[in-house]
């Protein structure tokens, strides 16, 4: 709506700059307006309209801005692009990967466009600037003129819409890493820069050329604004440069479409927290809500989290996060009890409201990945995790759909929420009542390239990967609350492992793990579970070969040799060498 009123304002007041379709502007504002008025309308009144009229709405919106700024020559409307594409970007949500492979193309090709143009005009500038001749320094900041006022604008301007489209659409946003954050900084810069000042001592220059050329002078005689045309393209230049080897070698992380190392080891902080609410959410079930001794904010997460719990036995348990990430002072898991288990959940069913317990993490091993559509598979209390990517991936509109599977109603906890919030998503299948959900059927009408979630039971997980083994059209990602024994039919053999930073060559035994005989070097290596199901362990891999027998890793990335969870994980060979 804020875009409507600004479009109707500029409808009404002269143009900045004398347009090039003078006519057509104030129909084409007044068309921005009524476009943009009407898709605020529908997304306010009907906000779960269907999305092809609410896209198709938007890109019509997009394209509208596009022409008024680049064919009708509204300056206004080239910088209200800048509002118009992050919104409609916003309404599209995370994009399929063929479109997204597009839109990085895009991104790219403007990009290449840009540095081209600016390395052009850049070694005009320096034509002008070294010729004594003044005729060829007129021609000079000619063509540079020209330039200037026809393709590095759009160039400019199709980098920056594109990669404002790419930042809202794909995980790697626009402050989320610095390193975009510093390209959108020299791309508006270099913008800010041509408007503010390049542009008029460009024009300056071009015209004290002509005169000294009329009057028969010399090279020698332009002043400092030919200084300023060169030194300002050289610096945008390099600006671009810049950022072009930012995009290549993307320091201080990667999106999660690249792999990231694990960072280098640091023990594990252990936070003290207060059981501030307990309650049952369904027959077995309790949630409890956690909250820091002194009040202050928790530890960031994102949907798929865990945190291990430190019970006052000694005992550590892992669970996942079920809250709000937003919700910054609290944290909230779901704890099924399992009287035949090994005490953990027993023990978190007695406590009570007002007592202390530890906390470690939060650790995500099981993180939300962009994808064209989602299907999510629980068994029992398997569900915890998939409520806060339930209510991100709503709030985005994706495509999604949850199948739950349960003992009974009563005893599945959030059912009753999750069918009343999402009637037309959502699947129950308690066994005392349905069969248990066909797979088969599920993930062969699942659309291409469909993200697909399981937790659960062993006997849930273990079908879900034969299943999935038959589609490669998904992808499909498991977490478990225990180990599968991927590792009882492996032969264990004798290995040495180099603890580079430390030092030190330790022989590992085929009796033995080889977290054990790393904790002997560095006890501040960060263990949980020991049987390879939380990731607390991973360790950078400097050279060697991992025998990956951990519950953590996907299988597409069973392959990797750049980290290892040595609490079961093993060396192919004779020696590995690891960053410890």
């Amino acid at each position: 709506m804020g875009f409507a009123i600004l479009a109707l304002l500029a409808a009404q007041l002269p143009s900045v700059f004398p347009p090039s379709l003078p006519d057509a502007r104030v129909p084409v504002w007044l068309l921005l307006a009524a476009l943009s008025g009407g898709l605020a309308a529908l997304i306010s009144l009907r906000p779960r309209a269907p999305r092809p009229l609410v896209l198709g709405l938007g890109w019509v919106l997009m394209i509208a801005a596009v022409l008024q700024a680049f064919l009708v020559g509204d300056l206004v409307a080239l910088f209200a692009t800048w509002l118009v594409v992050p919104a409609v970007s916003r309404l599209a949500g995370q994009l399929r990967p063929r479109p997204r492979k597009a839109l990085v193309a895009a991104h790219v090709l403007a990009a290449a466009c840009w540095v081209g143009i600016a390395l052009t005009v850049t070694a005009m500038a320096l034509v002008a600037m070294t010729t004594t001749d003044i005729e060829t320094g007129v021609a000079a900041y000619a063509l540079m003129t020209t330039f200037d006022i026809t393709l590095l604008p759009w160039a400019n301007f199709a980098t920056i819409l594109t990669g404002l489209a790419l930042g809202v659409t794909t995980g790697w946003g626009l402050v989320r890493y610095y390193w975009v954050a510093v390209k959108l900084t020299i791309a508006v810069s270099i913008l800010f820069m041509a408007f503010g000042f390049l542009h008029d001592a460009l024009e300056r220059a071009h015209q004290q050329a002509m005169r000294l050329a009329a009057d028969g002078g010399t090279t020698a005689e332009l002043t400092a604004d030919a200084d300023v045309a060169f030194w300002g393209f050289g610096t945008s230049l390099l600006g671009l440069v810049a950022a072009m080897l930012l995009s290549l070698y993307k320091p201080g992380g990667r999106t999660r479409h690249g792999r990231r190392l694990p960072p280098a080891r640091r023990p594990a902080r252990e936070l003290r927290v207060t059981v501030a609410d307990r309650h049952e959410s369904a027959l077995g079930t309790i949630e409890l809500t956690l909250r820091a001794l002194g009040g202050e904010p928790l530890p960031g997460w994102e949907p798929g989290a865990h945190i291990d719990l430190v019970l006052p036995s000694g005992r550590v348990r892992q669970y996942s996060l079920c809250g709000d990430p937003a919700q910054t002072g609290t944290y909230r898991i779901a704890v099924l009890e399992e009287p035949d288990g090994r005490g953990g959940s027993t023990e978190i069913h007695g406590l009570r409201t007002g007592m202390n317990i530890g906390i470690r993490g939060p650790r995500n091993n099981f993180p939300l990945v962009d994808a064209p559509a989602y299907l999510f598979v629980a068994g029992g209390i398997g569900i915890t995790p998939f409520l806060p990517m339930i209510e991100r991936l709503d709030r985005r509109g994706a495509d999604w759909r949850l199948v739950y599977r349960g003992r009974s109603l009563p005893t599945m906890a959030f059912a009753a929420t999750l069918r009343q919030r999402y009637p037309r998503r959502v699947t129950l299948l308690p066994a005392d009542t349905h069969a248990r959900p066909d797979l088969e059927a599920l993930l062969a009408q699942a659309p291409a390239d469909t993200a697909v979630y399981c937790c659960g039971p062993e006997e849930l997980l273990r079908a879900a990967e034969i299943v999935a083994a038959q589609h490669p059209g998904v992808a499909l990602h498991t977490e478990r609350f225990a180990a599968s024994n991927r590792s009882e039919n492996a032969t264990n053999a004798p290995f040495e492992a180099e603890l580079r930073r430390s030092g030190v060559v330790v022989h590992i035994p085929a009796d033995r793990t080889l977290l054990s005989a790393i904790q002997e070097v560095d006890p501040t290596v960060d263990l949980s579970c020991e049987d390879g199901v939380c990731g607390s362990c991973a360790t950078r891999v400097l050279a060697g070969t991992p025998d990956h027998r951990d519950d953590v890793l996907r299988a597409a990335d069973r392959d990797r040799t750049d980290i290892i969870y040595p609490c079961v994980s093993r060396a192919r060979g004779e020696r590995i060498v690891l960053d410890v």
